[in-house]
């Protein structure tokens, strides 16, 4: 889609829509689409994990990913479980070691949807100043053996900037986690705690891949539709172009309202907070 004199592609991270919606999305020009794979089964969230029962976690979004299908088009990027049972970055090596056999579960039963991206959270909070040398280690040995896992059948793992005391909850830290596990960056743009987004854009955009798209108050994540918040929606949008991204203006909204956002009104958003 042209936007702002750019060609762009548009995507969606599907949470809460029914198959027949992937239609309205493809209609409105939304060609890149994001599949998460819940912690834990609906209706069971007071258990703590769900290791061992992956294709359980995996099997709800067939649906989906038959519906993408459908349009001539593939499942861009798979957001792997995170919450408890699933730290990659634990600080006991043998619940890492779980943890991480776990995400491989998950991998297999996927890959056949030919994802390019699987987006990875580092950590689960809160982390102890204590324990972040030894959680960052951690997390940096598992995003090694994923993405090693995961290149043989050309995908990659997407390690995702995360706000309040997770791993990666800055420019600074997330670049030196980047580097060490040498994975690329899914850019959540309404995590930024700390940083600016002209921060976070210059020492990183040259290094994502895909991104989370919302807007929030600057306190703490929100996950509003674009322009209710504070993202500087066109710093974002060229700071991004212009360092050579070509990947999906990939939106990740909470439910609205009236339920989960659709393609009009997403678009209708964006072009607002951009100006258009």
């Amino acid at each position: 889609m042209k936007l702002l004199g750019r060609e762009v592609p548009l995507g969606m991270s599907i949470g809460g829509h029914k198959p027949e919606d992937i239609k309205g999305f493809v209609e409105n020009g939304f060609t890149h689409f994001e599949l998460g794979i819940p912690a834990r089964l609906l209706g069971e969230e007071d258990r703590l994990a769900f290791r061992g029962r992956e294709e359980e976690l995996v099997a709800p979004q067939t649906p989906m990913k038959d519906a993408i299908e459908a349009e001539g088009l593939r499942v861009w990027s798979v957001h792997l479980p995170f919450g408890f049972g699933w730290d990659i970055a634990h600080y006991d090596e043998k619940e890492r070691d779980a943890a991480v056999a776990s995400l491989k579960k998950v991998i297999d039963l996927t890959k056949e949807w030919h994802p390019r991206i699987y987006v990875l959270h580092g950590c689960l909070e809160p982390v102890a100043p204590e324990q972040r040398p030894v959680r960052v280690a951690r997390s940096i040995q598992s995003m090694r053996e994923l993405d090693a896992y995961v290149q043989p059948f050309g995908a990659r793992i997407a390690l995702e900037d995360l706000p309040r005391s997770c791993l990666a909850n800055s420019s600074i830290e997330t670049r030196a986690m980047m580097l060490a596990a040498g994975v690329p960056i899914c850019f959540d743009v309404n995590h930024l705690l700390g940083d600016t987004h002209a921060a976070f854009l210059e020492a990183l955009a040259t290094n994502v891949v895909t991104t989370h798209l919302s807007d929030y108050d600057g306190v703490d994540e929100r996950h509003w539709l674009p322009g209710q918040g504070v993202v500087p929606w066109k710093e974002v949008f060229f700071g991004l172009l212009d360092a050579g991204y070509r990947g999906p203006f990939l939106f990740e909204l909470r439910t609205g309202e009236n339920g989960p956002y659709q393609a009009p009104e997403v678009l209708a958003a964006f072009k607002k907070a951009l100006g258009i």
